[in-house]
């Protein structure tokens, strides 16, 4: 019978994206920004967000592509409606993929792979388009739901992820996965995702024990941590936090106390040499790629 941590073990291995996974996001990610930039005059394109950052989890959803445009693309749009620009891009993209494939984001504008991309959860892998002006110290991005151009810094929050991880020796980015992974199978109650990865940030501290113990340890902690406003780590942009209403607070703490409570049971469960019924029960908690064998 396998071991609680043995689980863990094949379970982070399960979060690895594979390597036809990554030739083929790397084939569409180069697609789309081959097409923006025969649209438009671009400085630089990075990757950037949680593929980035190696925290990604599976299925492979979105992965974030930045563009820094010019002196002359930001002239032409800064002083219009952030929407502009962004329906700009979808515009540029719908000429290639389609108008159903390619709709236009908070931020981004988004392109869809419906063919042979999609998983179990019925998921497909997209690309998101993020439009950027490098403003000196930041960048400023359209965000159509305020209506103006928000600051950021991603090249920030990929040196933040890169340093915990290596305090953690190498297993904060495979935990931040595993947590990303049970919220997705929850329902998504914190959202964005990149909320799990701040307040990780905070409440993960060396030395790391277990996964086990740190997944748990996560839970119990984020009860209480989930009420807090939580800032753009690099010092900008709105609240990463800014999704969680009241009643999206309200159910997120709901979710993380029975989490925290079947984590327990299933360490007394293993104490008590039920093996079996701890594993089915950390598959519960976790979601399907878990595994139970």
């Amino acid at each position: 019978m396998i071991t609680t941590e043995e689980a863990f073990e094949k379970f982070r291995q399960r979060l690895e994206l594979s390597e036809a996974e990554r030739k083929d996001t790397i084939k569409r990610h180069e697609e789309v920004r081959g097409v923006i930039k025969a649209d438009f005059a671009v400085d630089r394109d990075v990757l950037t967000g949680s593929y980035k950052r190696h925290t990604k989890t599976k299925p492979l959803k979105d992965v974030d592509v930045f563009f820094v445009l010019s002196k002359k693309e930001r002239d032409k749009y800064r002083d219009k409606p952030p929407a502009d620009l962004i329906n700009a891009f979808v515009k540029s993209l719908r000429g290639t993929y389609g108008y159903d494939a390619v709709e236009p984001g908070r931020r981004c504008a988004t392109v869809e792979f419906e063919k042979n991309t999609k998983d179990e959860e019925g998921k497909v892998l997209s690309i998101d388009a993020v439009p950027a002006f490098d403003i000196g110290d930041c960048y400023e991005i359209p965000d159509r739901v305020r209506g103006d151009w928000v600051k950021t810094d991603p090249e920030i929050h990929m040196e933040q992820a890169t340093k915990k991880n290596k305090e953690l020796g190498g297993k904060w980015i495979p935990l931040v996965k595993m947590i990303k992974r049970w919220n997705r199978s929850a329902g998504k109650p914190i959202r964005p995702a990149f909320l799990i990865e701040v307040m990780m940030q905070d409440l993960v501290d060396p030395p790391f024990t277990t996964y086990p113990s740190e997944v748990r340890r996560f839970f119990a902690a984020a009860q209480e941590a989930i009420e807090q406003v939580w800032p753009d780590p690099a010092g900008y942009g709105p609240p990463v936090s800014e999704q969680m209403t009241p009643e999206l607070v309200k159910a997120a703490k709901e979710a993380l106390r029975q989490a925290d409570i079947k984590a327990a049971l299933a360490v007394r469960l293993e104490k008590q040499g039920k093996q079996g019924e701890a594993i089915a029960l950390w598959r519960e908690i976790m979601g399907r790629y878990f595994p139970t064998k």
